[in-house]
Formats: C-alpha cells, sequence, structure tokens
C-alpha cells in the first residue's frame, strides 16, 4: 500500500505520456524499476531481524486509522447523517474504538521494539519474538 505513492513518483519521472500505458516504452521500465524497488525493500526486511516489530507499529499507526477510522468520518463528513440518527453514533463510536486499538497498538509495538533493541543484529538468523 505504501509503496504505490514511490511508484508514482518513479513511474513519473520514467514514462513518457505521449505513448500508451502498455507500450513497451513504458512498460519495459515500470517492470524494471518496480522488480528493482521490490527487490531493495525484501533486501532491507531480509537485513532486519525485527521487521515483524516495524510492521506492528506501522500497521497500529497506518493501516487502523486508514481502515476503520478515516471511512466513517469520511462518509459522516460527505453525507452528513443527522445526529440524532443510529448511523451517525455507530460511526462515531467505531472512530472512537479504533482510534484506542490504534493508539495501544502503537504503544505498544513501540514499546517491544525498545524492549528488543539491545538483541537486535543485522542479517541475523535469530529472530527477535
Amino acid at each position: 500500500v505504501y509503496s504505490q505513492v514511490a511508484y508514482e513518483i518513479i513511474e513519473r519521472k520514467s514514462a513518457d505520456v505521449r505513448k500508451g500505458m502498455f507500450s513497451a516504452r513504458n512498460l519495459l521500465p515500470r517492470l524494471l524499476l518496480r522488480s528493482v524497488y521490490m527487490a531493495a525493500c525484501a533486501f532491507v526486511a531480509a537485513m532486519l531481524p525485527f521487521f515483524g516489530d516495524i510492521n506492528g507499529v506501522v500497521g497500529a499507526i497506518g493501516f487502523i486509522p486508514l481502515d476503520f477510522v478515516l471511512p466513517m468520518l469520511l462518509y459522516n463528513k460527505s453525507v452528513k447523517p443527522p445526529r440524532t440518527s443510529l448511523t451517525f453514533w455507530i460511526n462515531v463510536s467505531i472512530m472512537f474504538v479504533f482510534s484506542g486499538v490504534g493508539l495501544m497498538g502503537a504503544f505498544s509495538s513501540i514499546r517491544r521494539l525498545v524492549l528488543d533493541a539491545n538483541r537486535f543484529k543485522l542479517f541475523s538468523n535469530d529472530v527477535v519474538d
């Protein structure tokens, strides 16, 4: 999900807008640059034995708000259900509950990352739990 921004930047610099999206001129650099980017990401993931801890932080800070809080907020802002309606209050309660879940997840993930920090070694086979 977060790589889409990098893909957009890379493709904006390398693509020729006068050619078709699936022309050889645009498709080959796109395939090559995305493959190199994914290989670099895989290298970083293999290098860091605490990648799971980092995924926990990213998930708590990034995915929970984007999946549970933002859609409810946007629905309430765009549709504007009456404040007395059940839909409005269900959306508000979902936003409140999952904001708390995201905060607890972020704090616990960061705590776990700090506790495991003294055992990290690059390219280690000893995965930190």
